[in-house]
């Protein structure tokens, strides 16, 4: 059984691979079928995901449920770059304030409780279930006005991606870069600093495709990071079904 779960997370991998080898680094979300490809890959993992956390519990179900809401939201922005080639604005505006629904509110906050919910230090706990409620409210403050003023959003195709412009939330690039920064963090701190070496190395990879992002991908950093990190959330496979084994060690070991 294991081994067929590792073949299809396997066959994931080498996927995410044939799409970054295109155009050197950077390919990926740009088209369709890069998307919608990612998108089913990711709901098909999550099947493998959600059962290892059913088998162990259900506090694990939030971390299981990564690639399920990325392979949404990859979905998402499958739908908008078909919209773009038909020039559909309308169509164009639901799919991207679902896309940024993910981006700008859900993963600041899901990640950290995700990570809360599974660590078994009580310090380390408080801590992220604070970083929690920052997430939050950064992510409110940064969905809200594009939810509230879809006018206000801006959507063009730069180098081959997609851009998400909001002029009036980040009017120079210095706001634009704090944001991400804070951004960052929120996402990063919980899963590095997880008390289980697993999680901590999905942790290193995401500030990796974070950086990457920062340095190599800015013009268009909400599109393609999201992207990244939905093909890395494959990861959580690994994490889970190692986390459940040790687990149940440490669970016998306490009965005897």
């Amino acid at each position: 059984m294991t081994k067929g779960y590792s073949a299809k997370i396997g066959f994931l991998v080498r996927l995410a691979l044939v799409l970054l080898r295109t155009r050197g680094v950077v390919v990926m979300c740009f088209s369709s079928q890069a998307s919608f490809i990612a998108g089913a890959a990711l709901v098909t993992c999550s099947g493998l995901t959600i059962r290892l956390a059913l088998q162990k519990g259900c506090r694990y179900l939030p971390l299981a449920s990564f690639p399920l809401f990325f392979g949404v939201q990859q979905f998402s922005e499958g739908f908008l770059w078909v919209s773009i080639s038909n020039s559909g604005t309308s169509g164009s505006l639901e799919a991207a304030l679902i896309f940024l629904f993910f981006a700008y509110f859900f993963w600041p906050f899901w990640v950290p409780l995700s990570v809360s919910l599974i660590e078994l230090e009580r310090r380390r706990k408080l801590i992220f279930q604070g970083i929690c409620g920052i997430g939050f409210s950064l992510g409110a403050l940064l969905y809200l006005p594009v939810f509230v003023s879809p006018e206000s959003l801006e959507i063009k195709l730069v180098k081959h991606s997609i851009q998400y412009e909001n002029a009036q939330m980040f009017p120079t690039e210095a706001t634009k870069y704090i944001a991400r920064l804070i951004y960052s963090l929120v996402i990063c701190i919980p899963l590095i600093g997880s008390s289980d070496k697993r999680l901590r190395r999905f942790g290193y990879l995401i500030v990796i495709s974070v950086a990457f992002g920062f340095f190599f991908a800015a013009h268009a950093f909400t599109s393609i990071w999201c992207f990244i990190a939905a093909v890395l959330s494959a990861y959580i496979y690994f994490v889970l079904h190692n986390l459940t084994s040790e687990t149940r060690g440490l669970v016998d070991s306490a009965k005897s």
